[in-house]
């Protein structure tokens, strides 16, 4: 079945408050049509034109929902005209929605959304049953509810099978501010690579150190995280990861290496790293991107 057909019978019913888990906090099932396995150019994806609105009905308040050009011109004034991209992997969907102040700002009800980063803008959005105010730069998982805003905003939504079985899962908001930093530099050193995390190892760090920051939001699961690549290159190849990454590039120019592979990766794109492959980056400007964690198809043989 269609999933914007699956979405539109969710979106049926009437929006309730949540004890606990949402409805939906179960082992997601991986996307039945995957686009790509490993990368997928952000020009190469067709922007979808979509519309939500509030409508009260004899059992309740609701929000609709409808889709293509033709039917979201039909929309009401109060309606929510937005576009989004889906990139579909075969661990998981990255979907990013673009929310403009002048086409009715932010009307997104949460169907199977595992976790919600707000790239831009701020909203409210329902975080174990309560509406709670999400700003710029925070993430929620397992969000539920409507997501909610009057201005310019861009959010990131995955849905994705997780990394451990999601029945125990519970809804968390992540503030920016409470987001773990990790910075990392690595160089070469008399023939060795070297790599630092400390402070003290980082001050020794030469100028043409490879470096790195994270901002990590981690919750029952998984976690999100957020990269700023300083320009530089190589990294040294990783590889062995139990679980798959699902990749969206928002800022500068990278070059990705996988397993006899390579592509240049420009903001909007988005990519894979199938667990248990091998993995390095040439940072050919200094750029970010934002990543979380999936099962793989198969459980990678330790």
């Amino acid at each position: 079945m269609n999933r914007w057909i699956i979405a539109a019978a969710l979106l049926s019913f009437p929006a309730v408050a949540q004890d606990g888990p949402p409805s939906h906090a179960f082992r997601a099932a991986a996307p039945s049509n995957p686009t790509a396995e490993i990368f997928i150019p952000g020009a190469s994806v067709e922007p979808l034109d979509l519309a939500e609105w509030d409508v009260t009905t004899p059992r309740g308040s609701t929000v609709n929902i409808v889709w293509g050009k033709d039917e979201v011109a039909k929309a009401p004034a109060n309606a929510s005209k937005y576009t989004q991209k889906t990139f579909s992997f075969p661990t998981g969907d990255i979907r990013v929605l673009e929310f403009k102040k002048d086409r009715g700002g932010m009307i997104h009800m949460i169907t199977s959304e595992t976790a919600l980063y707000m790239i831009k803008g701020s909203g409210t959005v329902g975080v174990a049953g309560q509406d709670v105010a999400i700003n710029e730069k925070d993430l929620v998982s397992y969000p539920s509810g409507v997501l909610r805003g009057t201005g310019d905003a861009t959010v990131i939504l995955w849905t994705v099978t997780g990394t451990k079985l999601n029945e125990a899962a519970k809804s968390k908001l992540v503030r920016f501010a409470d987001s773990v930093v990790v910075n990392s530099a690595e160089w070469d050193e008399n023939g060795k690579r070297v790599r630092g995390r400390t402070p003290e190892e980082l001050a020794k760090a030469p100028a043409n150190a490879i470096r790195l920051k994270i901002n990590r939001y981690d919750f029952d699961g998984n976690s999100v995280r957020v990269t700023l690549n300083y320009k530089g290159g190589p990294t040294t190849p990783v590889s062995g990861s139990p679980t798959d990454s699902l990749i969206y590039v928002v800022a500068g120019k990278l070059q990705h290496f996988q397993d006899g592979h390579d592509f240049i990766a420009m903001p909007g794109d988005a990519l894979r790293e199938p667990a248990g492959s091998t993995n390095h980056w040439i940072r050919l400007e200094d750029s970010s991107f934002i990543a979380t964690s999936s099962q793989p198809v198969k459980p990678v043989k330790k």
